[in-house]
C-alpha cells in the first residue's frame, strides 16, 4: 500500500497544480504543499492515515491562512478603473452650484450631483469643472482653470 499511496499523492499533486494554473483562484496551489508533505511522509513509510491527516491539515491552514493575502498582493491592480477614472477629468455644470444646493453635470450620459470642493463656492452652470473627489454618487468639483 506505501507504493501506491507515492504515485496517488504524485496525481493529487499535478491535479492541484493543474487546477490552480487553469483558475489561478489561489486554491489548488495549497493542495499542492499538502500532497508534496504527504509524498515525503509515504516516502518514509508513515501510516497512510497521518498521510492524509498531513495533507488535509497543511492545505487547510495554509488555505485558510494565505488565500487573501496572496490574491490581494498577486492582482494588486495600479490602474484606475470606473468611478475613480473621473478624477482629474473636466465636465461643464448643467446646473450651477450654491453654499446650500449642489448642482449637475453629465459625464457620458450620467447625470452626477455635483458638489464644490470649498463649501462657500459659487459656481454658475455651464462652467468647466475639474473633477478632484468622487465619493459615492457625488463629485467633488472646483473651476478648471
Amino acid at each position: 500500500m506505501g507504493d501506491i499511496m507515492i504515485f496517488i499523492w504524485l496525481g493529487v499533486i499535478c491535479i492541484s497544480a493543474i487546477f490552480e494554473f487553469i483558475t489561478f483562484e489561489m486554491a489548488g496551489i495549497w493542495f499542492v504543499a499538502g500532497g508534496i508533505l504527504a509524498l515525503l511522509l509515504a516516502l518514509v513509510g508513515v501510516d497512510i492515515v497521518w498521510q492524509i491527516v498531513a495533507f488535509f491539515a497543511l492545505s487547510l491552514v495554509l488555505l485558510l491562512a494565505l488565500r487573501k493575502f496572496c490574491l490581494r498582493v498577486l492582482l494588486k491592480k495600479d490602474e484606475k478603473t470606473n468611478v475613480d477614472a473621473l478624477v482629474g477629468t473636466t465636465a461643464k455644470l448643467l446646473t450651477a452650484i450654491t453654499p446650500d444646493n449642489p448642482g449637475s453635470l453629465r459625464i457620458n450620459d450620467v447625470v452626477w450631483t455635483a458638489i464644490a470642493t470649498k463649501a462657500s463656492a459659487k459656481i454658475e452652470s455651464d462652467t468647466e469643472v475639474k473633477i478632484i473627489k468622487v465619493q459615492g454618487n457625488k463629485l467633488f468639483v472646483e473651476p478648471a482653470e
